[in-house]
């Protein structure tokens, strides 16, 4: 169940007002992203039920995606988890009432929030799906290499 932390929390997000400068997790470059990279799951050029479909499956079959590039855009939201700062993704529906997205891993030596788009502000992250252990489980994350 902690596998759809990001979906269901984003759900019910609660912006902190505490701020913490060390993410809940990092992760070294794939260096597979790059201009004229292949994009295996491009959501920005799906509409809102293609995308959630895709992000329910990742979650029911992470092995599925691991290892493959992604490009997401949406707003971009953090919050405090266990003293430090998360990080998602998140697509709106038509009504603003039904988010998904993706929970967002940065490359290491990046720091919150200098090198971070502002809070609740349109980003397009690109980067590739890794499952790592995070909210006490496995969680098909967006290791995120490029940001727009």
């Amino acid at each position: 169940m902690k596998k759809i932390f990001f979906s269901i929390l984003a759900l019910f997000f609660i912006l902190s007002g505490a701020t913490a400068d060390v993410p809940f997790a990092t992760a070294k470059g794939q260096g597979k992203i790059s201009a004229g990279t292949k994009i295996n799951y491009d959501f920005t050029k799906m509409n809102y039920n293609m995308a959630t479909g895709i992000v329910f499956d990742m979650m029911i079959a992470p092995e599925n995606y691991k290892g493959k590039t992604a490009k997401i855009k949406g707003q971009f939201l953090s919050e405090i988890h266990e003293g430090q700062r998360a990080f998602a993704v998140v697509v709106w529906d038509a009504t603003g009432c039904c988010p998904t997205g993706l929970t967002i891993v940065p490359l290491e030596g990046k720091k919150y929030p200098d090198d971070f788009p502002k809070e609740e502000s349109k980003v397009t992250v690109a980067g590739t799906l890794e499952i790592m252990n995070l909210f006490g489980g496995e969680t098909l994350c967006l290791v995120a290499e490029t940001w727009e």
